[in-house]
């Protein structure tokens, strides 16, 4: 819709990225402070950790964009570095993340584990709620044709944004998402207050993310981009999505505190 923020000259401002660094600095403030004040973990600590996340997260986003668009990717291998055209996943974000977490944070004791990933599950509900209006802003990830959808939106013909087609209501698949980042944060915070095991955060965040995620894109429009894997059925994304919820779900069931123990 505003896919330039500012124009100076031959200097401009792109929604996307602008929101992309607004999204990590909200994110990684709240991690930084919670962790801080209920772990004790060093804030530097936590940034660093938030910001190798940020740069997993875009180059696993890219690079399930690159594996579902594999013709076009063969066809010009240096496309897959041009991030400032458009094309990333968030799924392959998020499970490039997780397997970095997976790998990292063993390794770092000081980083307790489990209790950290549940304190970046919470930052990631952040994250996803401020992140998705670059999308918006941009016409990504847009939404199929709504006609009569009360609350549809129409990108302007001379935008220049990259929804397809302009001029036509459509879902706003992009704050479907936001808004679903900011109900995960909302839902997992009175759990986090309570002083769950940890890793039950991050097991419950992950179902939910899965059903949310694979639930929105039904309503996507922007087919092409995503990476269809069944054609007008199943995106690449809603097909991790499974796997992804059995993660949680064996987290969550995993992670039960011990016989015996009570739990705030």
């Amino acid at each position: 819709m505003y896919p330039v923020l500012w124009s100076f000259g031959a200097i401009k401002i792109y929604a996307f990225g602008t929101f992309i660094v607004l999204a990590f600095l909200v994110a990684s403030f709240y991690a930084r402070r919670r962790a801080f004040h209920s772990l004790g973990i060093d804030r530097e600590r936590v940034f660093n950790v938030c910001f190798a996340l940020l740069f997993l997260g875009i180059a696993g986003a890219r690079l399930l964009y690159g594996l579902t668009h594999y013709d076009q990717i063969t066809r010009e291998p240096l496309a897959l570095f041009k991030i400032w055209e458009g094309g990333l996943i968030l799924m392959g974000g998020i499970v490039a993340g997780l397997l970095w977490l997976a790998w990292y944070l063993p390794r770092h004791a000081d980083l307790k584990g489990w209790a950290l990933m549940d304190v970046l599950a919470l930052a990631t509900g952040l994250a996803i709620f401020v992140g998705r209006w670059a999308s918006f802003l941009s016409g990504e990830d847009y939404g199929r044709e709504a006609p009569d959808l009360a609350w549809a939106v129409t990108f302007p013909l001379e935008s220049g944004s990259q929804a397809k087609p302009l001029g036509v209501p459509l879902h706003p698949t992009q704050l479907y998402h936001s808004l679903h980042g900011l109900l995960l944060f909302l839902v997992l915070l009175p759990l986090a207050a309570r002083k769950p095991h940890p890793g039950r955060v991050t097991g419950l965040f992950l179902m939910l993310y899965a059903i949310g995620h694979a639930t929105i894109e039904i309503w996507r429009g922007d087919t092409e981009a995503r990476g269809m894997l069944i054609d007008g059925l199943v995106s690449a994304s809603q097909f991790l999505c499974v796997p992804l919820f059995l993660a949680g779900l064996a987290i969550w069931l995993l992670r039960r505190p011990p016989l015996g123990t009570t739990q705030t």
